[in-house]
């Protein structure tokens, strides 16, 4: 009988993360979508999540300075503040040092819509992470970090509690 040689785990590298990260992006993305559509509460788009959660992080924030993490147009960002706007869930006003910007902010019905529609996210992600062991979350943990890191973002505590949304998400799980 003959033994098949041990498998090898190629070497990591920065061309193999690359695909892995661009390959997993879609699927995070997807799951984003599906918890913040879980419990139907926050009737948001993914890019009107988004929207909300830089006006947050920048309160005051310009059109151009919200399109710009965005990756979209500063037209394409004023439909989706004029529509949030609307529902009354972003503020404009004019600017303090030039009355010609707009500062565009979160209104504390923003604030709620945006801290149900990540509490409902993380609820959707907590599910997909449950059967981790510790040794796996920790590696998890770690990676993120790198990743905060190399993309240059905090790791913001989240006031975000069940508390602010009209459904609560774990109801629905």
């Amino acid at each position: 009988m003959q033994q098949s040689a041990p498998k090898t785990i190629p070497a990591p590298d920065a061309r193999r993360c690359s695909e892995a990260l661009l390959a997993v992006a879609p699927a995070l993305m997807q799951s984003l979508r599906l918890g913040m559509r879980g419990g139907r509460g926050p009737e948001l788009s993914v890019p009107q999540f988004r929207v909300l959660v830089h006006a947050c992080l920048r309160p005051g924030a310009t059109l151009r300075q919200l399109a710009e993490p965005l990756g979209v147009s500063t037209a394409t960002t004023s439909r989706m503040v004029e529509t949030l706007v609307l529902r009354g869930l972003l503020e404009r006003s004019p600017g303090q040092a030039d009355r010609r910007q707009v500062s565009i902010t979160l209104t504390p019905a923003g604030q709620r819509m945006l801290d149900c529609a990540h509490a409902q996210a993380r609820t959707q992600f907590e599910a997909l992470l449950a059967d981790l062991d510790q040794a796996a979350l920790a590696t998890l943990s770690t990676a993120l970090d790198v990743l905060h890191k190399i993309f240059d973002t905090q790791r913001l505590p989240w006031a975000a509690l069940n508390e602010h949304c009209e459904h609560d998400p774990e109801e629905h799980s």
